[in-house]
């Protein structure tokens, strides 16, 4: 399991933007991934595209954060676009928690092969 700190942890809509169909990364979403894909250096890797779990825990200072679908999916994109996995489609099994009470923000997050 790797721990990352993050000064918030984020939520998908407050990181882009849409124009009509299309979906754009807002400059927060690019230091937001690059803060990230720094930390998750000894993360272990998946090579190949069989079945995986992630299991990712949330920790905050704060009750104020996004929906937990929503502060996922900024991390499972920055696990693929890192090639920590070859595609998220590939998770079969996911396990999210949200703890609060902390006196800094974290996020732990966990690869297997299943």
């Amino acid at each position: 399991m790797t721990s990352v700190q993050v000064d918030k942890i984020r939520s998908y809509q407050t990181l882009v933007y849409k124009n009509g169909r299309t979906t754009f990364k807002k400059s927060e979403y690019m230091a937001y991934e690059r803060d990230i894909a720094l930390q998750i250096g000894k993360l272990h890797q998946v090579n190949g595209n069989g079945p995986i779990q992630v299991e990712i825990t949330f920790k905050s200072h704060t009750k104020a954060i996004g929906d937990i679908d929503n502060i996922t999916k900024p991390i499972l994109d920055i696990l693929q676009s890192t090639g920590k996995i070859n595609n998220d489609k590939q998770i079969v099994d996911l396990k999210i928690k949200k703890l609060f009470g902390y006196k800094t923000s974290s996020i732990e997050i966990e690869i297997k092969e299943c």
